[in-house]
């Protein structure tokens, strides 16, 4: 595997690392809209489990397409940590573009305090490839669409229930290595709207997103994911994430 591919890789996961970082330090104080539009995205998929490096769409290649998934982020010292398990199916479909695929996923919300009630959610996402330069088993680059819309509910003695929606770009570069194994990493800027009903009424608003990840992927579809997602506002969280993949 030459330097420069990896290079690329770890040019752009260093940025993202480093948006992630930077980029809430400089946003204005936040409004209610802000902060209600925060948490009913990091209270959905979008937001409580951290993006997948995905392959560009290729018939040929045998992708994962079950993925059990990890996102854990905690807002300061005195929030309890949210932990965030979930399941999510993929398949291939021939719209809006030939390169395009499906994927539902249903999550668990747990806090780290005892007394706490924990969130469920689900949510559905549709991504598509616009451009493709190399194939998957070389080198390759890739520059695609994706479209979330999810929601949680409270499982709390309150109806709390959160929803939101967001669309991402999403760049990807990807390597060969040995054995079968190759890597991908993508970044996905984006943004997204939130909307949560509370006790004093609902609350919706709009916010930025980045997301970034990274995994080892075999050629049986077996793949490893490591991620991070970055919902913008003033002293928020990174959330950082973890996958499990493999093709059935």
């Amino acid at each position: 595997m030459g330097r420069q591919p990896v290079r690329r890789i770890t040019k752009m996961s260093l940025g993202a690392l480093l948006a992630s970082g930077v980029v809430a330090c400089a946003v204005a104080a936040q409004s209610d809209a802000d902060r209600a539009a925060w948490n009913a995205m990091m209270l959905s998929p979008v937001g409580a489990l951290a993006p997948l490096a995905r392959d560009p769409i290729d018939d040929d290649a045998r992708q994962a397409n079950v993925w059990i998934r990890y996102g854990r982020w905690r807002y300061d010292v005195d929030d309890a940590i949210h932990n965030n398990v979930g399941v999510t199916l993929f398949r291939p479909i021939p719209f809006p573009l030939p390169s395009s695929e499906l994927s539902l996923t249903g999550a668990y919300v747990s806090l780290s305090c005892s007394l706490c009630p924990s969130w469920v959610s689900a949510g559905a996402s549709l991504s598509s490839t616009l451009w493709q330069q190399g194939e998957v088993d070389e080198q390759w680059s890739s520059l695609g669409v994706r479209a979330d819309i999810g929601g949680a509910h409270y499982r709390g003695s309150s109806q709390t229930d959160a929803g939101s929606f967001a669309t991402a770009v999403v760049a990807g570069v990807g390597v060969p290595l040995i054995l079968n194994w190759h890597l991908s990493a993508t970044m996905s800027p984006g943004i997204g709207q939130g909307r949560i009903a509370l006790a004093d009424g609902v609350h919706s608003g709009t916010r930025r997103t980045l997301g970034a990840a990274l995994a080892l992927i075999h050629a049986s579809g077996l793949a490893l994911n490591v991620g991070i997602q970055k919902i913008m506002i003033a002293g928020g969280p990174t959330e950082v994430g973890a996958g499990l993949g493999w093709n059935r």
